[in-house]
């Protein structure tokens, strides 16, 4: 076909099926050609939402989300959306107009070497120089976002090439389509090497990581589990490699969800008793690994990941296997059943039953409380009781993470729970949020933010206004920044300038063009959520909790009275 370099490149993005570009209206040339019958335009209020409305388009869809910015100012906004979808593997196309060719330079205005500014935060960056150029930049973006470990990709538009007459064959390569876009399979050795430690094991524990999310490898883990008898634990990226109602799910694993009240003693005992840990797809980081306290020195470690970069990172690994999960569980569980090799563990089964029935009894007590303010363990509660598959929930950072992780109840296979784990940072819940409804429109998403993780983020509440998204945003309000303040209440006896003004989110929604009420009455809760979640557009829910209410982290089972001092 004939057209701009901009034309071309935006009828590529479409045979990729992208049917929501994030952004503001640069390139201009690209968002000038877009069909909008096809492609919805969402003008976001800062790039940096911009680029995490495109990560939760990503996991909604399991196919790469595209945002878009301006030069300078425009582009390095996008940052901290990018690096947050680098670190957690997920797939964002970043399209960039860049400055005139001609002016390169030259100190034009708000001039940037864009490539050396966001090439850190990305896998790849490409400037297309050329307007013939186009297509085979999208294509190259696609291929890179998908295959290997996903990741961001930058392609930077100068926009005198986006505005140039060119030809242009603009079709999609139907392999990276959808991530991963290719899946190797671990050696022979190394799976009959895993098949030996974990059928000779007494303790056995599997951990499942985010990488099983994104392989979609969840029926092979509970085909595994069921075969060997083995318990499953999961990540926080891994929550929904498997329902927690199954016999042999443990729930999260790690620091943040293993102290007072926390699902995470649960499996955390497990992985301390264990004698082999399969580990599938985690990057071994701090938080789920307890500061690397576990496993212990004399567990064997089986780890399988895409990349080869991640195993042996942090532990001793006596079988390692690089290779997508999903594919080389199916030839771990050929060779299991080839073999005739098969588990009944009633002893397993009755640990993890009586570690269960121990964790509820502790919990619910505070799940069912009516204490003033609301205990967000029975915020959480009432929330879980109303979820089912077809159910998002996209968490901010920070407590509620440890909160949702651990108190929402997992109720099938999947994308679940979205969280901001590749680098912890707050305000992202919203945009993220957003990114996902308008990707899936058939799912009930629910937004869970404190309300300093708000503060960033709430100018977002008149996008979701402007374009009608059905998100139920639930403000966590306890006025102050909760992990900030109890930390340095633990570490120093004291904290400093953590709380906020009592702030009525819901007004401020309001303000903003969406629907809303205030609930401090626990009896509230759950018609609250039920009017939130029939509203037919934007709710947002500001729920006054306890500001000495810690989450589920391990070391903070008890803030001294003494010490709750300003």
């Amino acid at each position: 076909m004939r057209g701009t370099a901009g034309k071309i490149l935006y009828e590529t993005l479409k045979s990729y099926g992208v049917t929501c570009l994030f952004g503001m209206e640069d390139p201009i040339h690209v968002f000038h050609a877009v069909d909008r019958g096809f492609t919805r335009i969402v003008t976001a209020r800062d790039e940096k939402h911009a680029a995490i409305m495109a990560h939760g388009y990503a996991q909604a869809t399991g196919r790469p989300g595209v945002c878009a910015s301006t030069f300078g100012p425009g582009a390095t906004n996008l940052i901290t959306g990018l690096l947050e979808a680098q670190r957690s593997s997920v797939p964002v196309i970043a399209l960039v107009q860049d400055h005139p060719l001609r002016l390169k330079n030259k100190n034009a205005s708000s001039e940037l070497d864009h490539a050396v500014a966001l090439a850190p935060y990305v896998k790849d960056v490409t400037r297309i120089d050329a307007p013939e150029q186009a297509a085979d930049a999208v294509r190259k973006a696609f291929r890179i976002a998908t295959t290997g470990r996903p990741g961001p990709v930058v392609l930077l538009c100068p926009s005198d090439v986006m505005a140039a007459e060119t030809d242009g064959e603009p079709w999609a390569d139907p392999a990276y389509v959808h991530f991963p876009a290719n899946r190797m399979r671990a050696s022979r050795e190394s799976i009959a090497a895993a098949v030996d430690h974990l059928t000779a094991a007494e303790r056995p524990l599997i951990i499942a990581g985010g990488g099983c999310i994104i392989s979609g490898a969840e029926r092979e883990l509970r085909t595994l589990a069921e075969l060997l008898d083995i318990p499953v634990a999961t990540t926080m990226t891994g929550r929904g490699a498997i329902p927690d109602d199954h016999e042999l799910a443990v729930g999260p694993l790690g620091s943040t969800t293993g102290g007072r009240y926390g699902r995470g003693q649960i499996s955390n005992a497990l992985f301390s008793e264990a004698d082999v840990v399969f580990v599938l797809g985690s990057r071994t980081g701090q938080i789920c690994y307890s500061d690397w306290s576990l496993p212990k020195r004399e567990t064997t470690l089986i780890h399988l990941d895409i990349d080869p970069t991640e195993i042996g990172r942090n532990f001793a690994t006596e079988v390692p296997m690089v290779g997508d999960v999903r594919d080389t569980l199916r030839d771990l569980i050929a060779v299991c059943i080839d073999s005739g090799l098969a588990s009944k563990n009633p002893a397993a089964r009755a640990r993890v039953a009586e570690l269960k029935d121990r964790w509820q009894a502790e919990f619910e007590p505070m799940a069912q409380s009516a204490q003033t303010p609301i205990r967000p363990e029975r915020l959480l509660s009432e929330i879980s009781a109303l979820v089912d598959d077809s159910t998002l929930i996209v968490t901010d950072a920070s407590y509620i993470t440890g909160w949702a992780m651990s108190h929402i109840d997992v109720p099938g296979t999947g994308r679940f729970i979205l969280s901001p784990r590749g680098t912890g940072g707050i305000g992202w819940s919203l945009p993220a949020a957003i990114g996902a409804k308008m990707a899936d429109p058939s799912r009930k998403v629910i937004c869970l933010t404190g309300d300093g993780a708000f503060g960033y983020v709430f100018n977002e509440l008149e996008t979701a206004a402007r374009y009608g998204v059905e998100v139920l945003v639930v403000v966590f309000n306890n006025g102050t920044l909760g992990f900030q303040r109890h930390w340095e209440q633990k570490v120093m006896g004291r904290y400093l300038e953590c709380d906020f003004l009592d702030i009525d989110y819901a007004e401020v929604g309001r303000a903003l063009k969406c629907r809303g009420e205030r609930v401090a009455d626990p009896e509230a809760i759950g018609a609250a959520l039920k009017r939130g979640l029939s509203a037919g557009g934007p709710y947002v829910i500001d729920v006054v909790i306890d500001p000495d209410a810690t989450a589920p982290i391990v070391g903070f089972e008890r803030i001294l009275e003494s010490d709750m001092v300003h």
